[in-house]
């Protein structure tokens, strides 16, 4: 609870909030907040403007006054029926103003996401969960609350400011009680449900960890199925549901003790202006329409003012989606000034150049306690095929994260070409759900090749049926279910061939290839003569290879030539 009034709190709202505002979509925004907010005061004029109608409508009715009651009855209903398009307009407009935040904030942290590799350095953050969740639920959460909360807050700002002169012109004793009332109530529900705040952020981290062992079964199936790992698959499930439900629990506890005094609270509101207005009317110094008129102020001064009780809840689900959101804000820019400054102390120097060259360099583990590579010094020379081998934990992938810049805890230096003439193929290719010419031509967006080009090189990489028995090559297919392992990395080799980059880096990329398609594959690497760095343990790759680096597993290492 405490973290609705934390400085920090605050600070990550306006990290949080502060760039719309001064972004392109500005002018729309300010235009949409305009619109709302004059909506709102025509809202809050249509509420006096009732308020006044109804206390003579109340007041003509016990005066029996038959023509003057028509003519009010007519005047208050047409009343209502004019307010009917601003009070649905000013809600339409309210929720458009959340959706054109909610695209902008939406792409602005994708952007910062996928910036200088962020998604992957960010995935080591072991304070940063599921950051899926954070860019998706909780960027819709935060512009929903921003909106409806700081309308809401407005809304009783102008009602309590209204009403209260209203009010004060009905009665000045009324008016004192309702102000100590709202506020004694305010205080005493910030008391009550300090907590709430805090097992909101929990509550929201763990419904997202259970999403995610969930989508972790279904992305493993086979796996899980392979090793008879049900049971054990199905506890982890099982802990996540357990966790859950109890700190729903906890909530559930904290709101029944919020409720046994709201709910009290909230039912005396009604007898409050009876009780001090009643006297007045009987000694005849106030008429039976004012009655009314003071009821429904007291309930509008009311309202306004325990804001804070009636969106509670809501407030401690901002706050904990406030903190969820800033945190991954605060670790995007940390990691976004440690690349503007990527050779700072402790970290891998990256030197542009036109070769590729290890000066000196060390490579550490990812939780920095084992050195992994030490002090490796070698030159690959153009058209070099070098095989890096060694014991599994030695480094070997390291060593190629390093090279790519995923990775640069370590000292030394790594000089390179440009990352337009490097293509690294993981053990695993990335082959998501799109058409095969996508596939086929991933990473780039953008796809200049014939369909001629593209059969033919499936033929090239022992792939000559896959379109047809695909549908072509624009029907879109989950590759990942529908390829094996062994066809997924002639795939990958496919798009190396395509796009003859200077410099290819295999991690164990033809592990799932039988020794035919593993020669042909090379083979066809060496046609354009790219400069080809593997990784790998099968004895079949040595043929492959002109140099062997081999890690020893305890830092030092060896060079030779095959």
């Amino acid at each position: 609870m405490n973290d609705m009034t934390n400085a920090l709190t605050w600070k990550r709202l306006y990290a949080i909030g502060k760039p719309f505002w001064v972004s392109s979509q500005k002018g729309r925004g300010f235009a949409l907040l305009a619109a709302v907010l004059i909506l709102l005061f025509g809202v809050s004029t249509v509420n006096v403007y009732v308020n006044y109608i109804a206390g003579r409508f109340a007041t003509a009715l016990q005066a029996k006054d038959v023509s003057q009651y028509y003519v009010l009855l007519f005047t208050y209903a047409g009343a209502l029926v004019a307010a009917t398009p601003i009070i649905i307009y000013y809600q339409f407009l309210r929720t458009k103003l959340s959706l054109v935040w909610r695209k902008w904030l939406s792409q602005h942290l994708i952007s910062k996401y996928f910036a200088n590799r962020a998604y992957y350095k960010i995935s080591f953050d072991p304070t940063i969960d599921n950051p899926d969740e954070r860019l998706t639920q909780d960027v819709e959460t935060f512009c929903n609350s921003a909106v409806g909360l700081s309308i809401a807050v407005l809304d009783a700002v102008i009602t309590v400011i209204t009403f209260v002169g209203v009010l004060w012109t009905i009665s000045v004793s009324l008016t004192f009680v309702v102000v100590l009332y709202s506020l004694f109530g305010c205080l005493l529900t910030l008391w009550i449900g300090r907590r709430l705040a805090d097992l909101q952020f929990q509550h929201t981290k763990l419904e997202a960890d259970l999403r995610y062992n969930m989508a972790e079964v279904r992305r493993e199936v086979e796996s899980i199925a392979f090793y008879n790992g049900e049971r054990r698959a199905k506890l982890t499930v099982f802990r996540s549901v357990r966790e859950a439900i109890g700190n729903l629990e906890l909530m559930m506890m904290l709101n029944r003790n919020l409720g046994f005094f709201t709910t009290n609270y909230n039912s005396l509101v009604m007898l409050i202006p009876a009780a001090i207005i009643a006297p007045l009317y009987f000694a005849g110094d106030m008429q039976f329409g004012d009655i009314t008129r003071a009821g429904m102020a007291f309930a509008q001064v009311f309202g306004g003012m325990t804001l804070m009780i009636g969106q509670f809840i809501g407030i401690s689900a901002f706050t904990a989606n406030i903190n969820r959101l800033g945190s991954f804000l605060e670790s995007m820019d940390l990691l976004q000034k440690e690349h503007g400054n990527p050779n700072s102390s402790g970290n891998i120097t990256m030197v542009p150049s036109t070769r590729l060259a290890l000066n000196d360099l060390s490579v550490v583990s990812p939780d920095t306690t084992r050195m992994l590579i030490a002090s490796l010094t070698l030159v690959i020379s153009a058209g070099t095929r070098l095989l890096i081998s060694g014991p599994s934990g030695a480094g070997k992938s390291s060593l190629l994260r390093a090279i790519a810049g995923l990775w640069n805890k370590g000292s030394g230096t790594i000089e390179k070409p440009s990352k337009d003439k490097l293509m690294f193929l993981p053990q695993r290719p990335f082959v998501s759900k799109s058409t095969l010419r996508k596939a086929l031509c991933y990473p780039k967006t953008i796809s200049k090749e014939s369909d001629a080009q593209l059969l033919s090189l499936l033929k090239l990489v022992n792939l000559p049926n896959l379109a047809m028995q695909s549908g072509g090559l624009d029907i879109e297919h989950d590759w990942r279910d529908k390829l094996s392992l062994g066809e997924q990395q002639r795939l990958s080799f496919a798009r190396v061939i395509l796009a003859k980059p200077e410099y290819v880096f295999l991690d164990e990329a033809s592990s799932a290839l039988d020794a035919d398609n593993e020669k042909l594959l090379y083979t066809l690497l060496g046609t354009f003569g790219s400069t080809v760095i593997s990784v790998g343990h099968r004895d079949s790759l040595l043929a492959h290879h002109t140099m062997v680096l081999e890690l020893k597993g305890d830092g030092t290492w060896s060079v030779r030539a095959l």
